[in-house]
């Protein structure tokens, strides 16, 4: 018990002296290896604009507000209502994915690729291609090549719509190294 204290009071001291880095949550991963992309690609790597909405078959009318605050780009704003969507509806996917985006676009990459890591590992859904994408750029912007191509390789293995694109994005990752 002592020892698991003192490694505890260890943690907390450490992860004090270097906020968002090291062991406090949301830090980046220590990578022991040479990074295979150089520092200044990351930003160009994890790039993307979002993802256009198309109104789908009827959706409560908290939905549709937050979609109006995305579509205006107000990421914040819509990730603030799309949590209270997808709190109230654990099946709605689509405020689960869009929750994800909005969160990476407001810049909560943590809680946004936490979102999207979730609704991947929930398996079939129309947008697990799509939150594969986006959840490796997340990846990449937080400096996670390994689980980037992870997720980029499983998305190229569904043989879908976004292939091409997982295959150069990832042909990048590589080739920068």
């Amino acid at each position: 018990m002592l020892v698991a204290m003192g490694v505890f009071a260890w943690l907390a001291w450490t992860s004090r002296a270097e906020p968002g880095i090291g062991r406090v949550a949301g830090g980046r991963p220590t990578n022991t290896a040479a990074s295979p992309v150089p520092d200044e690609q990351y930003e160009l790597l994890a790039a993307f604009e979002a993802p256009a909405y198309v109104a789908e078959a009827p959706a409560p009318k908290s939905f549709q507000n937050a979609m109006a605050r995305y579509a205006k780009q107000d990421y914040a704003g819509a990730a603030t209502a799309l949590r209270v969507v997808a709190d109230a509806n654990p099946g709605f996917v689509a405020a689960k994915f869009y929750l994800g985006i909005s969160l990476l676009l407001s810049g909560d990459r943590i809680a946004g690729i936490q979102d999207l890591r979730d609704l991947a590992l929930a398996g079939d859904s129309p947008y697990l291609e799509r939150t594969r994408f986006y959840l490796a750029k997340g990846l990449l912007a937080e400096h996670d090549i390994r689980r980037a191509e992870q997720q980029l390789e499983d998305l190229i293995s569904q043989h879908g719509d976004l292939q091409k694109q997982a295959t150069v994005l990832l042909s990048q990752i590589r080739s920068s190294g």
